[in-house]
């Protein structure tokens, strides 16, 4: 009897707890090619993306051999990968209302293009890979990371690049069509200004059919 009761009493508090909100979504898949997949935040499996698929801050994302994928996100920014990207959505803060926006995404590998569309008056927009970061308030530009160099040109606007070693202190500004290059012992190199058969290569990975 006591055991039925317990039984009973343990139901209805679970039917009556209510579940958790789920996180809201940050931005959705516009447009993939080949196998992408995400890692949710606090979780271990993979699930593939779909065009729609919602994105959420935390979010580690994985496009395959041959694979290219599209990011919208709620503040109009684009973010296109080129085959085996790893992304993660680390930190994105949105606040219109007061003007307020924080975003840092973080690239272990892969080729990335970042189109920015609107920045508010206080925003921090910051890319991080395994030698760089790159600080922007408005603009276009393409990234390649491995695990010793990052190689970054921007096709529009401005983005500040440094080291992401603060002891290796310089930091250099991209115009258009100017490059550089960060390795993981050294300061940005001076910019360039990249050949059209580089820059639109990089285009072209970074590019969806």
């Amino acid at each position: 009897m006591y055991r039925i009761a317990s039984l009973g009493i343990l139901l209805l508090v679970l039917w009556s707890t209510p579940l958790p909100a789920q996180a809201p979504s940050i931005g959705r898949v516009d447009a993939l090619v080949g196998d992408c997949t995400v890692v949710r935040f606090g979780e271990s499996g993979a699930s593939a993306l779909a065009v729609g698929t919602a994105l959420h801050e935390g979010d580690r994302i994985r496009t395959e051999a041959g694979a290219r994928l599209r990011l919208a996100f709620v503040d109009g920014t684009v973010v296109q990968l080129g085959e085996r990207t790893d992304l993660v959505l680390d930190w994105f803060l949105h606040a219109p209302d007061v003007g307020t926006q924080n975003v840092l995404l973080r690239v272990s590998s892969g080729i990335f293009r970042v189109i920015l569309e609107l920045v508010l008056p206080r925003a921090a927009f910051e890319v991080q890979t395994t030698t760089a970061v790159a600080s922007v308030r408005g603009t276009d530009w393409i990234t390649e990371a491995t695990a010793e160099a990052t190689a970054i040109v921007a096709l529009e606007g401005q983005v500040a690049i440094r080291n992401i070693e603060p002891a290796l202190a310089g930091e250099v500004v991209l115009g258009p069509g100017e490059g550089t290059t960060v390795t993981a012992d050294a300061p940005p190199t001076a910019p360039t200004v990249w050949g059209d058969a580089r820059r639109n290569q990089f285009i072209e990975r970074t590019t969806l059919p």
